[in-house]
């Protein structure tokens, strides 16, 4: 009988996934935003300092969520405990067509961005990315690697992986803080220090811009709640890990920061579009080639985390009913959720082709906003009806999901001031995702031919990525007639055996024959 706690994740994993989906491409393309909104170098540290603080209110109540609602998917697993379903579906849609493949296509667009800048400054050659195809071909090569990585055992591989490249990345960025620092300490490179607040900006709208894109740089802090079911002891590895990975991302991006103007004057730094390798170039002298390369590598990470994230979102939703049953197949042993993965991946690859992705950033930023303030309504909701809370669950004062939920209308409002376009068309992904809904999921029952198709493609899953369907939640939103396979190789799900339905088979007919008491090969039929 196969031990499903194998192949949790304990506190050190989870740091490292933290850590990696916060410090990811935000501290290389946010310092230069920040810098331009906030005016002067004094304020932009104070502006990395307050998106800490916010993301830190951010972070206890989705440790609060994740402790009491110990389920994966996020978001999504809290809307429908709510049971705000046709809100949970909507936005279920939106993020894993739009929202969580954009995040991943963008990484690899970057990770190949930067292989090409490593190669133009190595080889004193002139590659163009923008509008190239490169960029694109070059981000895959790293990401089918990582999907084939994350279809075995999250702890014993992934994980593990997620560990090494965590740690190679704090590596690379000590190399940048460690070199700023022995400027300023030894060389005595203080100048651009003097008069720190010069030029600051008086406009609140800059000011809250700049917080907005400081937000950015920190978002990542609720990766563990898309995979609760996943993490031994919820409670104590939930809370430990948000903390850590805010802390450690606070500490690396002031420092980073300060790093950078022990070489760079504000206009220098206004001007950068990789302020990064601008630094490595003052300061590394030839060793300063390798910065992009290894700021690629350092992408590795948050790709990584991402995959793990939108995969899990994916396993969530068909769990509940809401999205096809072939998402909802898992690996035996390995407990990956194959079919996820690899949809996500193949997304993300898709979406890189299509339109602008800056622009795709935007919406989805947009989204992913307006989804967190639902929540926070929902769970204010939930406090309110009194629903059932486990004894040892985190809980924090009501007024910090409130101080969350304001911080959220704020960000929804920022980017509509500023560009009303990017407002209607998430609104837009949003409201297809109600109709969805309400065509698809609320009449809990498929057409004739659309059934047949799901339940084809769980046949096509199972045969050619070795899985088999977890069963649905006791309250899932779809009567989907495919049998569940529950196994003992489950487990997180507890089976009676006396409830199994009929049609149970103790062998495979015309495959291979179980041997006797071996639970974890009994199939169903459909």
């Amino acid at each position: 009988m196969h031990d499903g706690n194998s192949n949790k994740i304990g506190v050190i994993e989870a740091v490292c996934y933290c850590v990696s989906d916060i410090v990811g491409s935000g501290i290389f393309i946010s310092p230069t935003s920040i810098l331009k909104h906030s005016g002067s170098l004094g304020l932009s540290l104070c502006i990395w300092a307050g998106s800490a603080f916010i993301s830190m209110i951010g972070a206890l109540v989705y440790v609060e969520l994740g402790t009491t609602i110990r389920k994966s998917g996020c978001d999504f697993a809290y809307l429908t405990h709510a049971k705000w379903y046709p809100f949970a579906s909507a936005f279920i849609f939106t993020a894993v067509t739009l929202s969580y493949p954009g995040v991943l296509a963008i990484q690899a667009m970057a990770f190949g961005e930067y292989v090409i800048k490593g190669i133009n400054m190595a080889a004193d050659t002139d590659f163009k990315t923008s509008d190239s195809i490169l960029p694109r071909l070059i981000g895959f090569s790293a990401l089918l690697p990582l999907t084939f990585i994350n279809l075995f055992s999250l702890k014993k591989i992934a994980g593990r992986f997620q560990v090494v490249v965590t740690i190679a990345k704090l590596l690379v960025v000590l190399l940048i803080i460690v070199t700023g620092f022995w400027f300023i300490i030894v060389k005595g490179k203080t100048s651009n220090f003097h008069d720190g607040f010069k030029d600051t900006t008086r406009s609140a709208d800059d000011i809250v811009l700049a917080l907005y894109n400081g937000l950015f740089a920190y978002n990542g802090w609720d990766i563990l709640n898309f995979g609760t079911e996943e993490i031994e002891n919820p409670r104590r590895t939930l809370p430990i890990a948000a903390f850590a990975g805010i802390s450690i991302a606070a500490v690396v991006y002031v420092s980073m920061n300060l790093a950078y103007f022990s070489v760079l004057t504000v206009e220098e730094f206004k001007n950068s579009d990789t302020v990064a390798v601008d630094f490595a170039r003052k300061t590394l002298g030839d060793f300063s080639y390798a910065i992009p390369f290894l700021i690629a590598m350092l992408l590795l990470s948050s790709m990584n985390s991402t995959i793990f994230g939108s995969s899990r979102y994916l396993f969530a939703g068909s769990k509940q009913g809401v999205l096809p049953s072939m998402f909802r197949c898992v690996h035996p042993t390995s407990m990956s959720p194959r079919a996820a993965i690899l949809v996500e991946v193949v997304v993300a690859i898709g979406i890189s082709f299509i339109g602008n992705l800056d622009h795709i950033l935007s919406y989805m930023t947009f989204a992913i906003w307006m989804q967190r303030t639902v929540v926070q309504v929902a769970l204010v909701y939930m406090r309110w009806k009194k629903f059932p809370v486990p004894d040892d669950a985190f809980q924090n004062p009501i007024f910090v999901p409130i101080t969350f939920f304001c911080i959220c209308i704020a960000l929804l409002v920022i980017p509509v001031k500023t560009d009303w376009t990017v407002g209607i068309y998430a609104v837009g992904f949003v409201i297809l995702g109600f109709i969805i809904y309400f065509v698809f999921v609320f009449p809990k029952k498929l057409p004739q031919f659309l059934h047949k198709i799901n339940e084809t493609t769980v046949i096509c899953t199972q045969l050619a990525l070795d899985t088999m369907p977890v069963p649905l939640n006791d309250d899932a939103l779809s009567t989907d007639p495919i049998k569940e396979i529950p196994t003992s190789t489950v487990s997180s799900i507890e089976v009676s055996w006396s409830t199994l339905p009929s049609e149970t088979v103790r062998s495979r007919k015309n495959t291979n024959k179980v041997a006797p008491g071996d639970d974890d090969r009994i199939s169903y039929r459909f």
